[in-house]
C-alpha cells in the first residue's frame, strides 16, 4: 500500500507531467497548476514578461516548474532559481542580459518580503568603539536583512526603470555604459536600489556572505585601488546597511 506521501508525490507528478495513465483526467488540475505559476512569476518577473512577451514567458515558466516544482504552499516566495534557469534556457540565449534583470526583480521582491534590521548606527558605532584597534580588522558584521547585492555586465537598473509603470521620459538604454554594482534594500518601508562604487560594493558584498573586514577590504581594494575604507563604513553604518557586529 502506498503511504500518503507516495500518493501526494504521484499525484503532484501526474498534474505537471501530463499524458501516460493521468490523461485527460488531470488535465484541468495541471493547467490550473501552471496557471498559477504563470501567474505567480508573472507578478515578480514583469519586465522579464514585457520584455520578451507573454507567449515567451509562459512557455518558459512552464518548462521551470516542471524541473523544478514549488516546494511550498506560497507561490509568492516561489522564482529564486529562475534567473539561472533563464541562464540556461536555450531559446534566452539571444538576450544575455535577461537572466539579470531577472536577479534583479527577485531581490527587489525578496527585500520588500525581508525581515527587519535590527539595531541602529548609533549602537553599531558604540559596539566598534569597544573593538580593540587590533581586533578590528577581523570583525565581521550583520547587515540588513533586506539587501541585495548585484553586479552586473549589463544596465539592469536602467532597463529595469524604463519598464517600470508610469515611467516618463526617453527609453532607450545604451549598453555602452560601465557595469552595474546594485544594491538592493528597504528604507521607509519601501525598496530602493542605489548603484555603488565597485570598491563599496565589494567590500558590502563581502560582509554579507560572512568575511571579516580583512577579506571585505582586499575584495574592495582589488576592484577599486583608491577605495577610502572610512568613507564606505560611514556610508555604511549611516543608511543602516551595516546593522550590528556578529558575535560568532
Amino acid at each position: 500500500m502506498l503511504s500518503l506521501r507516495e500518493r501526494q508525490t504521484r499525484f503532484a507528478a501526474a498534474l505537471l507531467e501530463g499524458g501516460g495513465d493521468a490523461g485527460e483526467r488531470f488535465a484541468i488540475y495541471r493547467n490550473t497548476v501552471l496557471s498559477n505559476y504563470r501567474n505567480a512569476l508573472g507578478a515578480t518577473f514583469a519586465v522579464v514578461k514585457q520584455l520578451v512577451g507573454a507567449p515567451f514567458f509562459n512557455t518558459a515558466v512552464d518548462t521551470y516548474a516542471l524541473a523544478v516544482p514549488s516546494t511550498g504552499g506560497d507561490l509568492n516566495v516561489y522564482g529564486s532559481d529562475f534567473p539561472d534557469f533563464l541562464a540556461s534556457y536555450p531559446h534566452a540565449r539571444g538576450l544575455p542580459y535577461l537572466p539579470d534583470v531577472a536577479r534583479l526583480e527577485w531581490a527587489v521582491d525578496a527585500a520588500g518580503r525581508a525581515g527587519e534590521a535590527a539595531g541602529s548606527p548609533e549602537s553599531l558605532l558604540a559596539a566598534l568603539a569597544k573593538v580593540p584597534a587590533e581586533q578590528v580588522i577581523s570583525q565581521r558584521f550583520t547587515l540588513d536583512p533586506s539587501c541585495h547585492f548585484l553586479h552586473s555586465a549589463y544596465p539592469v537598473l536602467r532597463i529595469w526603470q524604463v519598464h517600470q509603470q508610469g515611467f516618463a521620459g526617453d527609453v532607450a538604454v545604451s549598453f555602452d555604459v560601465p557595469a552595474d554594482h546594485l544594491v538592493v534594500r528597504r528604507e521607509a518601508g519601501r525598496v530602493s536600489i542605489e548603484r555603488l562604487p565597485p570598491g563599496d560594493h565589494a567590500l558590502l558584498r563581502t560582509l554579507s556572505e560572512g568575511g571579516d573586514m580583512a577579506a571585505a577590504l582586499d575584495a574592495a581594494v582589488a576592484v577599486e585601488p583608491e577605495f577610502d575604507l572610512g568613507t564606505a563604513l560611514r556610508a555604511g553604518i549611516a543608511n543602516r546597511t551595516l546593522s550590528q557586529l556578529r558575535s560568532d
